[in-house]
């Protein structure tokens, strides 16, 4: 009985510890959110963070990010959780991309690919 106060002290830090370790980012509406344009933003985001560091640009890799229709191979349109380029942007594995020394890409280029995914991953 003496121990059971402080573990019941501890239980409760705990549980605070890990509802406050919770955290979601919610993504914006998507009827409040910008059209967003495959040329103009997320094509930038491949090429600076994705094909110029070597990985997936033209040289060898099965992997391409270069046009939109390599893109459009690892995108189920309508559906960023169901597309492998969105897990792999958000991943917290060995799997991430970009792969390190490489930093990852920004909230604002993830939300970015999100929202184009989201809104129908349009060649626009």
């Amino acid at each position: 009985m003496k121990y059971f106060k402080p573990l019941l002290v501890l239980a409760g830090f705990m549980i605070v510890l890990c509802v406050t370790a919770c955290r979601h980012d919610p993504i914006t509406p998507l009827s409040d959110a910008p059209t967003i344009s495959f040329k103009n933003d997320v094509q930038p985001i491949m090429i600076s963070n994705c094909t110029q560091s070597g990985c997936h640009g033209s040289e060898g890799h099965e992997f391409k990010l270069l046009t939109y229709q390599d893109v459009l191979g690892h995108v189920k349109a309508g559906e960023p959780h169901s597309s492998s380029i969105y897990s792999a942007i958000t991943a917290n594995t060995l799997g991430t991309m970009p792969q390190p020394p490489n930093p990852r890409l920004t909230d604002t280029q993830i939300k970015t690919i999100y929202l184009w995914i989201l809104q129908g991953a349009k060649n626009n």
